[in-house]
């Protein structure tokens, strides 16, 4: 009778052990673009223990309520200039050890800043959080920005600059693999954070062999250290790239991205 005891015991122990390591693999790279406007409680897809995800951003300063009670790493992020004399404070004060630079500062409709403007605002209230031990990723480019980051490594002296941020939209895996290998190929001592990727396509077929190719090759290259699929939000007309259907479930592309 003891030894049945003891027997059902270990298997229980064993049970809860698979189940909490299961719960807590995560694929180090993989993020989440969190870009649902109306409806927030659909991060509850994501804080599951089936997911692999491991960080996220809103391409805001500081976490909502309904991102930061969902336990999932937060990186804030300074998209433009906007309050951007208190960035410092709120990275400090919700304990981020990574943050994010100006968000497509190449782009007239995103933060358009010019690169002279870009380094003065990096310089007074951005590069100070390095001393504090904060990782800092430069501007995030747009798909055709490599000229305006060349011009702002060159002119930010001095500044510190851990990583560098890119997005892509387009169509074919190919075209997809040689952006990435040419932004690698031109600033090499830097590791590449690929924030915002998808496939523009309105093939639901192709798109889906997009994201799986790519998600799979992207977690075998050592210079690419995180991606973040765009984006978490339910679906609308005109895209097929949403992780989400109408209702707020998972579609195919949200199995594959969120649950690996």
């Amino acid at each position: 009778m003891v030894f049945l005891v003891l027997q059902f015991c270990l298997l229980v122990n064993l049970a809860s052990l698979t189940s909490f390591a299961t719960a807590v693999i995560k694929n180090p790279k993989r993020g989440l673009a969190f870009a649902e406007s109306t409806f927030k409680s659909d991060i509850s897809k994501v804080n599951t223990t089936k997911s692999v995800i491991s960080w996220q951003y809103d391409w805001g300063q500081t976490a909502p309520d309904y991102l930061a009670q969902s336990h999932i790493p937060y990186i804030p992020m300074q998209w433009g200039l906007n309050n951007i004399t208190n960035f410092a404070n709120l990275v400090k004060k919700q304990g981020a050890q990574i943050a994010l630079g100006f968000n497509e500062p190449d782009f007239p409709s995103q933060s358009n800043l010019t690169v002279p403007e870009a380094v003065t605002f990096w310089k007074q209230y951005i590069e100070p959080l390095k001393a504090l031990g904060i990782r800092l990723g430069a501007p995030a480019i747009s798909g055709n920005g490599r000229p305006w980051l060349t011009d702002f490594l060159s002119r930010c002296t001095g500044c510190s600059i851990d990583f560098l941020p890119i997005h892509w939209y387009g169509e074919g895996i190919g075209n997809f693999y040689d952006y990435i290998w040419q932004v690698h190929g031109q600033f090499p001592s830097y590791p590449i954070w690929i924030t915002e990727y998808a496939s523009t396509s309105s093939n639901d077929a192709e798109v889906l062999d997009f994201i799986k190719s790519t998600t799979s090759y992207l977690d075998t290259l050592d210079w690419v250290e995180r991606y973040a699929w765009f984006a978490f939000f339910r679906q609308e007309s005109g895209n097929s790239y949403n992780l989400m259907d109408v209702q707020g479930n998972l579609n195919a592309l949200g199995e594959v991205y969120i649950n690996g």
